[in-house]
């Protein structure tokens, strides 16, 4: 009998050293794969996945201001390079279409390994989205292995030299905004009408929200809670629920969309797609208005003098002489 749990024992503790070295090799290709596939500092970025979002992994070490978060809503209001041009101000748009707050979370981690933000943006309609199990596990995922984000990439591979041709890939130039000038006016019926309704808001949304705010606060960064102009995706409704979210965890909350005084935003001319999005002369007014909104604040050096700047003003006015055509 003793032989017998011993040979038990053996099998045992054999199946367990041979699992947990299994786990360690599957780790040891994961993290090489990663390596390999993630995106260089270059003025290309073979981020193939969400390129926009992922370009900021190319940025200089710790020369980004401001970081947005946020859905497509998010890519569409917010012009870095008009921030650049107006205020000296240095920002970063890590916007995705239908972001979770899962993912937001992910992103601000990654991006916060390389960049030192004084202020973290997120647009408020990714609050509203929820959060399933199964999309953050697979967003944890994709933080510890990146070969998971970058899959794609494995096309653009050298076998020989080990290395990833970055001749045809996504230009980081634009900072993460995404230029649209067409036009599709909106339907402003019934748009931000007061009343006193709460939104619900998924639970598991509310604790990311606070994991976000946390890890903030732990870096140093102020977070800034923003809802954009949309006649499609705001209501009042949604206003209160985030205003109160807003004051429950004290963070600063603001919505653009009951300042029409101050953003004059003509939803006529202002939105591509009928209002769920604002097009660049949309957005132009709300990164006018935001860049404002930053510089009062008083935590930025203006550096559009400064050597070290030089490519955001170059690369700001080819930006902004080109959508000057338009």
């Amino acid at each position: 009998m003793p032989i017998f749990k011993g040979i038990i024992m053996s099998k045992t503790l054999k199946n367990t050293i041979s699992a947990v070295a299994f786990i360690g090799i599957l780790a040891s290709i994961l993290m090489g794969l990663s390596f390999l596939m993630k995106p260089g500092k270059s003025e290309n970025v073979n981020a193939l996945e969400d390129p926009l979002t992922n370009g900021i992994l190319s940025e200089e070490k710790n020369t980004v201001d401001v970081l947005f978060l946020g859905d497509s809503e998010c890519y569409s209001t917010f012009i870095p390079l008009q921030i650049w041009k107006e205020h000296g101000i240095t920002s970063y748009v890590c916007g995705t279409s239908d972001q979770v707050l899962s993912y937001s979370y992910e992103l601000l981690a990654k991006s916060m390994k390389k960049q030192d933000p004084k202020v973290v943006v997120l647009e408020t309609n990714a609050i509203f989205r929820e959060v399933t199990s199964t999309k953050a596990f697979l967003n944890k995922a994709e933080g510890l292995f990146s070969v998971f984000k970058y899959h794609d990439r494995w096309k653009l591979l050298q076998p020989k030299e080990l290395r990833l041709n970055d001749v045809k890939t996504y230009d980081r130039r634009s900072k993460g905004y995404l230029f649209n000038a067409t036009v599709s006016p909106a339907d402003t019926d019934g748009y931000m009408e007061q009343c006193g309704d709460r939104e619900p808001v998924p639970k598991d949304n509310l604790k990311y929200l606070t994991k976000i705010r946390d890890y903030c606060k732990k870096n140093g960064a102020e977070l800034v809670l923003v809802s954009v102009p949309s006649t499609k995706n705001w209501n009042y409704s949604k206003h209160n629920a985030v205003s109160d979210l807003a004051s429950e965890l004290e963070i600063n909350y603001v919505d653009m969309n009951t300042l029409g005084s101050e953003i004059s935003i003509d939803w006529k001319r202002d939105t591509r797609d009928k209002g769920d999005h604002l097009n660049y002369f949309g957005a132009s007014k709300a990164t006018e208005y935001f860049g404002k909104y930053l510089e009062s604040k008083g935590f930025f050096e203006d550096k559009r003098k400064l050597e070290k700047y030089s490519y955001w003003n170059r690369t700001a006015d080819d930006f902004l002489s080109s959508v000057e055509k338009v």
